[in-house]
Order: structure tokens, then C-alpha cells, then sequence
């Protein structure tokens, strides 16, 4: 019997391998997802809720009943429900079982007695919670819905800028690592607010000396911050609105950090060009901020942090590092170039030099 050979299709064979077969993946619906992100200001009230019934003070070192914390506050006990969080452990409205903190709470910590305290932080989102409610109209108008914290009063003012603070701290100590002072030896913070990355780059740096740049309400509690580290004697205090006055001359290095995007492209490249004059030849100009990427698609902080200054701000947006980057350029600084910081800071860093 003779055998047929089945003789391949060369061209067939060319097709199915230029074009292998695909499954279509076929998205699913989640509606999980959805009220996950509706819901998820249920937990930051939870914190926020906390913070200003001062639990956290209320727990360090102990441990207390829902029955004993509300006799505290005072509050109503069943207010007091079964609450847990990443930071703290509180009691159940029985009574019966005993709120504790978690190894997560205590580093660090959340107590308001504590140096480096980040309760400060929550109270200045806090404050924001009221702003945020009113989104639509921002979005609707472009204009802010609240007054900025300077217009609202003393101890709105104080609660902002010990957030700034806070939030500060870590990130200070990762630049003064990063930055290379040597050779520096006046340094100007615009808009400087609390003067903490002035005192983390003086620590490091015994001979540089630091200026903070800011209104003079703002200064007010400036003093209270630097004096509490006992830094008056490296980090002065000058008063002035970066908006309307010169930052002055003879500086050998300049920061500005999370300024631009309260403010419109025009102020900004303003901003710059005062920067430039400020500085001596070869004075370096250091900027952070929370930006997007090139194609302004993220990350989702720096956008999200856009949306919040369409809330608080006549001007301000997210802008990315390339944006930035092209105005300094415009005014005449040289040799710009990121700084890479390791995870999980949220930052972007570029430093410039005045030619």
C-alpha cells in the first residue's frame, strides 16, 4: 500500500507563526473596587476623629476599655465602637475588651507629647476634609472654596504649619543625606514655612548657615519651631511675600519645595527669576515638589495633589518635571539635573546652577 504524505503549506505555516492565536482577555466589572474608593473617606474620618479626641495621647504606654476612655473625653461609649487601624487598636463598646497599640502605632509615634509626633499631619488633612466636600463647585468655577490658612485665623495658621513640620522631618533627613553642601555656606528656604529642611541641612552641614523666607505671621511660629530645636543661632528668620518682594542678594544656595503648584505657570517663572537674582555666581538652586511625569498621566499623589490646590488656590496645579525643569532654563540656569531618592519618598528633586 502506498503512503500519502501530507506535504506542510509553507505559506500557512508563515501566517501562523507571524499571527499566533490570542485569548481575548476579557475585563471584569469590580464592583468591590468602586465602594472601596467611595468609602474610602470612612477611614480617614475614623483617624482624623481620633486625632481630635487625642486617643492616641490617651493610649501611649496603656491600655483602656471603651467605658474608660469615654468617661475620659468624655464621650458616648458606644461611640467608642470596635476600631482597628494600621496605627492604633481601640476598645469595643462593650467595654470589655481593652484598646492596645500596635508595633505600627508606636513608630512613629502618634502621641502629641512626642518630638517627631505625626498627629499634626492628620489635623491638617483634617482641616481640609470641609474644602474637599465642595469639589464641584471648584470644578465648576476654578476658583478656591476656602480661604487660605493664613486668612483663617492664628491657631489655623499654627495647625498648618506644624504639619509642614511633621511632614517634613523625614524627608529633610533623606535630602541633607542626598544634597552636597560642601562649600556652602548661605543658604535661603522661600516660603520656608516651619524651617525644618533648614535645620536638618544645618545639622549636617556645621558650616552653613540658613535663612527662611516667609510672611510675617508665618515667622511667628517659625520661632517657636527653630527655638525648640535650639537652631535661632544658625537659621535666622526674614520676613517678606515671595509674591511682591525680592528675595535679596549674596546667597550661595536657594530652595524652593512644595511652592509651584499653588501657583499659575506666569508666578512661577516670576518666582525663578527672582531665585536667579538672589544668587551669587555658581549658586546652586534646589527645587522638590510632588510632580507628574512627562506625559502628565501620573503619578497618583502629584495629581491628586493638583485637584487639592484647585481647592485651595486661585492658581495652583500639578506640573511635571519637564515643565519645570524648561522654565528654569528660561530664566538662565544651567546644568539641571534630578536628583533619584529612594522609595517611598514622594518627591522630585532637581538642582540648577546660576552660570
Amino acid at each position: 500500500m502506498r503512503r500519502t504524505v501530507k506535504k506542510n503549506n509553507p505559506k500557512k505555516t508563515e501566517k501562523s507563526k507571524a499571527t499566533p492565536s490570542r485569548k481575548k482577555s476579557k475585563e471584569t466589572f469590580d464592583p468591590m473596587k468602586v465602594m472601596s474608593i467611595s468609602s474610602a473617606y470612612w477611614q480617614s474620618k475614623i483617624l482624623h476623629t481620633a486625632q481630635r479626641l487625642n486617643i492616641f495621647t490617651r493610649l501611649k504606654d496603656r491600655s483602656a476599655t471603651a467605658s474608660e476612655l469615654a468617661a475620659e473625653i468624655p464621650a458616648d461609649p458606644r461611640g467608642l465602637t470596635s476600631s482597628s487601624s494600621r496605627r492604633r487598636r481601640w476598645a469595643c463598646s462593650t467595654g470589655k475588651r481593652r484598646s492596645t497599640e500596635t508595633p505600627l502605632s508606636r513608630k512613629p509615634s502618634w502621641s502629641a507629647e512626642a518630638p517627631d509626633t505625626r498627629g499634626g499631619i492628620v489635623s491638617m488633612f483634617d482641616s481640609w476634609y470641609g474644602a474637599w466636600g465642595d469639589l464641584d463647585q471648584a470644578v465648576l468655577t476654578g476658583k478656591p472654596v476656602v480661604d487660605k490658612p493664613h486668612d483663617q485665623g492664628p491657631e489655623a495658621l499654627r495647625s498648618y504649619i506644624y504639619g509642614m513640620h511633621y511632614r517634613a522631618i523625614a524627608q529633610g533627613e533623606l535630602l541633607a543625606r542626598k544634597i552636597d553642601f560642601s562649600g556652602r555656606r548661605q543658604l535661603i528656604d522661600i516660603a520656608g514655612g516651619p524651617g525644618t529642611f533648614c535645620m536638618k541641612f544645618c545639622e549636617r552641614n556645621p558650616k552653613l548657615s540658613a535663612t527662611v523666607f516667609d510672611l510675617p505671621q508665618t515667622l511667628e511660629v517659625t520661632r517657636e519651631i527653630v527655638g525648640s530645636f535650639g537652631m535661632l543661632n544658625r537659621v535666622t528668620l526674614k520676613p517678606g511675600n515671595y509674591l511682591e518682594d525680592s528675595f535679596g542678594k549674596g546667597y550661595d544656595a536657594l530652595l524652593l519645595s512644595s511652592m509651584f503648584n499653588q501657583e499659575s505657570p506666569q508666578v512661577i517663572k516670576e518666582i525663578f527669576r527672582k531665585a536667579y537674582e538672589a544668587l551669587d555666581q555658581k549658586g546652586m538652586i534646589l527645587i522638590q515638589d510632588q510632580m507628574l511625569n512627562r506625559d502628565k498621566t501620573g503619578p497618583m499623589l502629584s495629581a491628586l495633589i493638583g485637584v487639592n490646590q484647585l481647592v485651595h488656590t486661585p492658581g495652583g496645579a500639578a506640573y511635571s518635571e519637564k515643565e519645570l525643569a524648561d522654565w528654569m532654563k528660561g530664566v538662565g540656569f544651567r546644568k539641571i539635573k534630578p536628583v533619584p531618592l529612594p522609595s517611598p519618598s514622594p518627591f522630585t528633586v532637581l538642582v540648577g546652577e546660576k552660570p
